[in-house]
């Protein structure tokens, strides 16, 4: 597949099966920013604290931890048609399990499963993608796809969760509009014409390798990745990329309506910045030809998220909303191709790895946004959120520096 063709040329030129992938991303976009926009909703209706919603959402990203072990420890073992089905119907058995939920330990229970399945399918389909080239450069752009779709999920969440509670209040009306996308999915992974030809490489060396092909080394494993320097560096990146990015997706509303004075809807279409500047990001990565290298372009944009962060953590009382809406989109902007190009760099030094570091790197994810989760939470119940929001600044800044030490490293 050629990355040099316009962007309408190379979306064409995709299998079916990654389309698929795409259209899991949505899916999975929209959901992932759910929690965050229906937090005063859930807050109100269910009587719990902001300890309790930050243990909620560290639960529901240890499912997608263990997602990424799920997917990355045999999405080489079994035909992943097989595999895209048999975790979409979970999903699906999952959310119906949401909406029954009669109290907090049912609806944390099932959140980890829709989290678990959903991260699973995530990963499997980094791995698919990954297949499509050879080239680290082509590889990380093709992986970028994926990530758009994401965001465009998480900047349709917010909208369509303040549509779905002004229909209905009840904070499980924006879940159903998400059901109903799931069973969208599992449809398409039902197509088995279309995926009857879909499955990994080898992953092995073969002696009848390409001529000229660089060699393949033999698979290192989850322990034999963590001992290499390269991949630890990317995994402390994604840590911090992770906490900032999932830390706003969790607590910008709260903090702006809480702290800043903000109307809820109004916050929520502030949050929608955020995803606005993801999407732009991961479009520009995926389908816009750039002469810096991916080491350059997380360097400058983690200082941005940084900067971004930092301005909506200092804002005054009644902060013009403006002012919000474009930190917002520039945090977004910085984090938005933290994944991919961090993904595309341990690559570059393991192609053959592709599961087991999109599974690393999505468990490291889901451990910032864990702490983003428990230790904000815990310290806004405290110490209140504008004390509590310092983290999100502190992970950003974390994240430049790594960032600054891959650069040294390429």
């Amino acid at each position: 597949m050629s990355l040099s063709r316009s962007p309408l040329q190379m979306l064409a030129g995709l299998p079916y099966v990654a389309w698929v992938i795409l259209y899991c991303a949505v899916t999975w976009g929209v959901f992932g920013a759910l929690l965050g926009a229906v937090t005063p909703n859930l807050r109100a209706q269910m009587g719990v604290s902001f300890q309790q919603i930050g243990w909620l959402m560290a639960i529901w990203s240890a499912g997608g931890a263990v997602g990424s072990l799920l997917g990355g420890a045999i999405a080489k073992r079994f035909p992943p048609r097989r595999l895209l089905r048999a975790y979409t119907l979970a999903v699906m058995i999952a959310v119906a399990g949401v909406f029954w939920a009669p109290d907090f330990g049912w609806l944390a229970g099932f959140m980890v499963a829709v989290a678990t399945f959903e991260t699973a399918l995530f990963t499997l389909g980094h791995g698919l993608l990954a297949e499509l080239s050879d080239d680290p450069e082509q590889r990380t752009r093709i992986i970028s796809l994926v990530d758009v779709g994401y965001s465009t999920g998480s900047l349709l969440s917010p909208l369509m969760a303040a549509a779905a509670l002004a229909i209905n209040p009840s904070w499980r009306s924006p879940y159903a509009v998400f059901a109903l996308m799931a069973l969208g999915l599992l449809m398409l992974a039902l197509q088995r014409r279309h995926l009857k030809a879909v499955q990994f490489r080898p992953d092995h060396p073969h002696d009848d390798a390409a001529p000229g092909a660089p060699p393949v080394r033999a698979p290192l494993g989850y322990a034999g990745l963590l001992r290499q320097p390269l991949v630890r560096w990317v995994l402390v990146a994604g840590l911090c990329s992770g906490l900032s990015e999932w830390g706003q997706y969790f607590w910008f509303v709260s903090f702006a309506t809480e702290a800043l004075g903000q109307h809820e809807q109004t916050a929520r279409l502030a949050l929608g910045f955020l995803m606005a500047g993801m999407v732009t990001g991961r479009i520009w990565q995926a389908f816009v030809h750039s002469r810096w290298s991916m080491e350059q372009k997380i360097q400058g944009l983690g200082a941005l998220a940084a900067l971004a962060l930092a301005g909506v953590w200092l804002s005054p009382v009644d902060t013009p909303f403006v002012w919000l809406a474009v930190c917002n989109y520039f945090t977004g902007l910085g984090v938005s191709v933290g994944f991919p190009i961090l993904l595309g760099i341990a690559l570059r030094g393991f192609p053959q790895e592709a599961p087991r570091l999109s599974a690393l790197l999505m468990i490291v994810f889901s451990a910032g946004a864990q702490i983003a989760a428990v230790l904000m939470g815990e310290m806004a119940e405290q110490f209140g959120l504008r004390v509590a929001y310092a983290v999100l600044v502190v992970a950003a800044a974390g994240f430049a520096f790594c960032a600054w030490r891959l650069g040294r490293r390429g």
